[in-house]
């Protein structure tokens, strides 16, 4: 037995607009999809970079916390408060003494005796110098 070849019909003039339409309408429908996926893709690559800048932050802030907590622990310990009321001057145990530095005048007078050194040492070149040339100069 042979087959049979089937008919080869023509399409009427309303049936190939039809499938025209169908054609149309199918690209639509991708190019829109392919548009969306775009979109999302586009928008989901934004929050991931947005993601990772938020967790270098957090990490940055959980690092940053943690010191701030073991600074915290340390300035409530006695001996931090201690020592800095003890710097300050506003604390003393029994039987100590605190005493009170303060500026003299007296840095002030070493300071005029250096510049009054200095302006003698300089009058004293410029009295050699006189005494060279007039040396060289001197009639007997």
């Amino acid at each position: 037995m042979v087959a049979k070849k089937g008919k080869y019909t023509k399409h009427t003039g309303q049936e190939k607009v039809l499938i025209a339409l169908l054609i149309i309408l199918n690209v639509l429908i991708m190019g829109f999809l392919v548009f969306g996926n775009l979109k999302l893709y586009s928008e989901n690559k934004e929050v991931r970079g947005q993601y990772l800048d938020l967790d270098k932050e957090l990490q940055y802030l959980e690092t940053k916390n943690q010191e701030l907590k073991e600074l915290f622990s340390y300035a409530n310990e006695e001996d931090y408060t201690e020592a800095m009321l003890r710097e300050k001057g506003l604390y003393k145990k029994e039987g100590e003494e605190v005493i009170v530095i303060t500026r003299d005048s007296a840095p002030q007078i070493e300071q005029t005796q250096v510049s009054a050194q200095q302006t003698k040492g300089s009058a004293s070149i410029w009295q050699k110098i006189l005494d060279f040339f007039g040396s060289i100069f001197e009639r007997d």
